[in-house]
């Protein structure tokens, strides 16, 4: 983590599902380089990321 506070935070890659292929997160990157997951509902440990130009 870095000293600067996250201002802006968007999302740049998708979290999916490994089993079922199901959106259930993003990755979000935010101003200060930070990264950190968005779950919709619970974490998983299952998932693949798939980046979001791709998922257009």
């Amino acid at each position: 983590m870095t000293p600067q506070p996250r201002l802006i935070g968007k999302p740049i890659i998708r979290i999916l599902c490994q089993k079922t292929n199901t959106l259930v997160g993003y990755l979000y990157q935010w101003n200060n380089g930070d990264v950190q997951p968005a779950w919709l509902n619970e974490a998983m440990a299952e998932v693949r990321y798939e980046p979001m130009a791709d998922a257009a």
